[in-house]
């Protein structure tokens, strides 16, 4: 009964995040298209262009996937398309912020007010209404995994496991790597790791592994859609590998540090986790972005 549970929660966590982004991306997607192609002039306005758009369409993978289409119809340069992908990194934690939050008391009224405003709205509002409908099902989800994780996280073989995982930091990245790609998102991922930190099943440095991971696993769907695509399409999806692999090198040796900075900073384990989140992607983009002339010239004698 319990896999049932979770297959169902896993399930409904996906499709929620699908209606958020769906809502979102038919409220501001044709204005938000127009408007990348004119706020991508230079690498600083690219930059905070791709925080805020990706915000609006809570997706990195839609954004980039959008990206590497813009580049390869030749809408827009190379060079300015890398600023998006840094700024896309960090709109892309708004959702696991929003999953921090302990809405589970309100859930039904809020797939019941997004579902009504859904069905009566009739002007575009209506398609923030379906966002709100997919909010709700996003924690709905969260709580149906949870009471599903909970019996199976006591099986001895699923303990040993997350033990393993525990004691090498690198097993965790590739596990975060791995899911995430299999989920096409990396919020979901860290939806679950959340759960999983809040039970005590994982430590906070475990969690924080399987964040690091879930980064690289996002790049997945990018990667298949430049497979097709021209040598400067390839460039974007290279580079977003490359910038969260940057990111877990940087980060990955100081994970106990860091697991203890965010203890220090307070809040619910999930919380610390959504911070987690937050400071990689944070760090890792503005890093990254004085790196960017340098790092044009080796993409393009990588893939020339």
């Amino acid at each position: 009964m319990y896999v049932f549970t979770l297959i169902l929660g896993l399930a409904l966590l996906l499709w929620g995040m699908k209606m958020l982004r769906q809502g979102l991306q038919s409220f501001a997607g044709h204005r938000l298209r127009q408007a990348l192609l004119q706020m991508t002039a230079t690498p600083a306005r690219g930059f905070w262009s791709g925080a805020i758009s990706t915000a609006l369409l809570q997706s990195s993978t839609a954004l980039t996937v959008m990206t590497v289409s813009f580049v390869d119809a030749k809408l827009l340069p190379f060079e300015n398309a890398l600023a998006l992908i840094l700024g896309s990194n960090i709109g892309s934690t708004l959702t696991t912020q929003l999953l921090a939050f302990p809405l589970e008391s309100i859930t039904p009224c809020i797939m019941i007010l997004g579902a009504l405003g859904y069905l009566f709205i009739p002007t575009r509002w209506r398609f923030l209404s379906l966002s709100i409908f997919g909010l709700g099902i996003l924690f709905f989800a969260l709580s149906l995994l949870h009471a599903g994780m909970s019996p199976l996280a006591d099986r001895p073989s699923i303990q040993h496991l997350l033990q393993q995982l525990g004691d090498n930091h690198l097993k965790g990245v590739l596990a975060g790597t791995v899911l995430s790609a299999l989920l096409h998102s990396a919020s979901a991922t860290t939806g679950i790791v959340m759960l999983l930190t809040e039970d005590g099943r994982i430590t906070l440095p475990t969690a924080l592994a399987f964040i690091f991971g879930a980064n690289i696993g996002t790049c997945f769907t990018a990667v298949l859609a430049a497979l097709a695509s021209s040598r400067a399409a390839k460039r974007v999806a290279l580079f977003h590998i490359l910038l969260n692999v940057f990111g877990v090198l940087l980060f990955l040796p100081f994970v106990g540090p860091l697991a203890y900075g965010l203890t220090l900073m307070g809040g619910s384990l999930s919380r610390q986790v959504a911070n987690a989140h937050t400071l990689f992607n944070l760090l890792s983009s503005l890093l990254a972005l004085p790196l960017l002339p340098w790092t044009t010239r080796v993409l393009k004698k990588i893939l020339p």
